[in-house]
């Protein structure tokens, strides 16, 4: 009997089927060092980008007012504001103002002209400014300041500003908190893989966006709100860690 038979069908399926095996084994071999270098070469840092938001009141107020009137004269034009701001100093001391705090402006003159370069008359104004940290009574005043006009006052009465003076010391503040929540992400992310974050290696501080509470808005430039008397501000900081 000749013992050089070829194998059987079944022994030749086992020795592919090893075969299929070894190579499988050696490319994932391959695949998890590459994975290796790629994660040792690129992953042992992280940045992350931590943020804090705080509701804000506005603690101070800015009213701006322009009476006017025109006039062929200065003389005539001269008399008919004068009498006008008599009627607005009445009126802010009926609104509960004193004199010394508010401002009226000198009278501006500015002559005017036609289409075809020919004076037409003069306009005079003058300019009155509040600034109060009483913002409740700012508001209102401006609100009231249109009754002005059922007296015969021309009067051009402004949206107040609304501003917050304790930024410069809220923004450090803002940023320790906006840190502390960098450090808390990246902390998060990292120790999903059993690893601790390190020291910080770089950091960069996002613009501050003051905006109208519960806004969204959001700019590249930063966003200074004056129109809401209730703002937020939000703070941005991107921070580099190490990866031990």
């Amino acid at each position: 009997m000749n013992n050089n038979q070829n194998p059987s069908p079944s022994k030749n399926g086992l020795v592919l089927f090893g075969i299929i095996i070894a190579v499988a084994f050696i490319a994932c071999a391959f695949i998890g060092r590459s994975t290796l270098i790629k994660v040792k070469g690129y992953g042992n840092t992280i940045s992350v980008t931590g943020a804090a938001n705080k509701p804000i009141e506005s603690n101070l107020a800015i009213w701006e007012a322009e009476i006017s009137t025109s006039s062929p004269t200065v003389e005539t034009g001269y008399i008919k504001i004068k009498a006008d701001i008599v009627k607005v100093m009445d009126f802010m001391k009926k609104q509960g103002f004193d004199e010394n705090e508010y401002e009226i402006s000198g009278v501006n003159v500015r002559q005017n002209y036609n289409r075809d370069g020919n004076e037409t008359g003069l306009t005079l104004t003058q300019r009155i400014k509040i600034e109060m940290d009483d913002v409740a009574r700012v508001t209102n005043l401006y609100r009231e300041a249109s009754s002005l006009l059922e007296k015969g006052v021309q009067i051009n009465s402004y949206s107040p500003q609304y501003l917050f003076t304790g930024l410069d010391t809220l923004k450090l503040e803002m940023i320790k908190a906006a840190t502390e929540n960098a450090q808390l992400r990246a902390e998060q992310l990292v120790g999903t893989t059993g690893n601790k974050v390190g020291a910080p290696i770089s950091a960069r501080l996002g613009v501050f966006q003051i905006r109208p509470l519960h806004s969204q808005e959001v700019s590249s430039y930063g966003i200074s709100d004056v129109s809401s008397i209730d703002k937020e501000i939000v703070c941005t900081v991107n921070i580099s860690f190490l990866i031990e």
